[in-house]
């Protein structure tokens, strides 16, 4: 989007040039600021849609960097059964093998050896912290925006929660802050259409205030792939020729 993730107090414009703007100097001989989108999943096996998509938003201009973050433990997904190490890994010599070290795409261990699963909202909280010269924003595919999900139900972790207290209530609802605080880049991805309309000309903004298409300059049309890590795990039990499948992996 334009901008990524703004600190307290910066700017957080609608148009076209409102991430620019954010990343302007602070002052007088103050640095650009760095805008880093920050690409999670599984990536169970990372593939080479994962690694176009992450090379067209660089192209885009709409992040300066983009950090590929795979997930730790998710107990919403229990056929998750890839250690985190081991994706983590697959994402380095991925990046590594794919792009050359000058280009801004890397893996990120940020939250894929946390002892227990990281909520989106805690995830971006943290590297806002952590990184206060960056604005950050979250990737996502336009399958996000469809009947049936909904971002703004989404949970983080309850900091008031102690021991003895219901499990239930370690997690609250924190989508409405995460669509506030923090901005979204939002990849097409095919079959998943988010109509338009004359008084929301996105489609998006009926979801949130800071969500952004991922578009391409004039000049360029936006490469799209719709390989995913389940059609390859499929794939890698039906017998098929290894040098086939390998193909499909970077």
């Amino acid at each position: 989007p334009e901008p990524c993730t703004a600190p307290a107090g910066r700017p957080r414009g609608t148009g076209p040039g409102a991430w620019r703007a954010m990343a302007e100097p602070d002052g007088p001989g103050a640095k650009p600021r760095r805008r880093v989108a920050i690409y999670g999943g599984a990536f169970d096996p990372v593939t080479n849609s994962h690694l176009t998509c992450a090379s067209e938003i660089v192209h885009s201009g709409q992040a300066d960097e983009v950090w590929l973050v795979p997930c730790g433990k998710r107990p919403d997904k229990p056929k998750l059964k890839t250690p985190p190490l081991d994706r983590y890994v697959m994402c380095q010599i991925a990046v590594n093998t794919m792009f050359s070290p000058e280009f801004p795409i890397k893996a990120s261990d940020v939250e894929c050896f946390e002892p227990e699963a990281m909520f989106t909202y805690d995830l971006l909280s943290n590297l806002r912290d952590k990184y206060p010269d960056i604005d950050f924003c979250f990737v996502v595919g336009s399958d996000w925006f469809q009947s049936g999900t909904n971002i703004s139900s989404w949970r983080s972790v309850n900091r008031s929660w102690k021991p003895g207290d219901p499990e239930d209530q370690k997690s609250v609802v924190s989508g409405h802050k995460l669509l506030a605080e923090f901005d979204f880049l939002v990849v097409p991805r095919p079959g998943y259409v988010i109509e338009s309309n004359p008084d929301d000309p996105t489609g998006l903004q009926r979801f949130g205030p800071r969500l952004r298409w991922l578009n391409m300059p004039d000049s360029m049309t936006f490469i799209e792939g719709n390989l995913s890590s389940t059609e390859i795990r499929k794939r890698s039990l039906d017998g098929k020729a290894a040098p086939e499948r390998r193909s499909l992996v970077t």
